[in-house]
């Protein structure tokens, strides 16, 4: 299946529910998914451009799977490890080394590392 936002609403819902039901196994999709959604039998995600995403996006969607006593996986796909820029490869690496259960309070303080604070009142703004 695929689901992306720029879908009608009610496709969009006819192939979640499909996919919930197991009517197929695959799903193609944006961001989407990133929250509020609980299918305890997706086990992989597949994540391209992971070097694009910020590290509380990282960790929403390989929050997607893994809700169940099966295995996950997650294969975060980058074009060129060499390429990354610093940010980019400290955000790959903070959400690599984080497997365990409840792990969001440390990737959330290694984002503020990585990204800054910004200013509430100024200019510089951080996320």
């Amino acid at each position: 299946g695929i689901a992306h936002g720029q879908m009608p609403e009610r496709e969009l819902e006819r192939v979640m529910r499909d996919f919930v039901a197991q009517r197929f196994n695959v799903l193609l999709c944006s961001t989407i998914i990133e929250t509020g959604i609980d299918v305890p039998s997706a086990n992989t995600i597949v994540i391209t451009r992971a070097d694009k995403f910020g590290l509380a996006q990282l960790h929403q969607l390989r929050g997607r799977v893994g809700r169940s006593h099966h295995q996950a996986y997650a294969y975060l796909l980058v074009p060129d490890v060499e390429g990354l820029t610093k940010q980019a490869a400290q955000r790959l690496d903070a959400i690599q080394n984080m497997e365990e259960l409840g792990s969001g309070f440390y990737l959330a303080m290694h984002d503020l590392e990585i990204r800054g604070a910004g200013e509430v009142l100024g200019d510089s703004q951080s996320g």
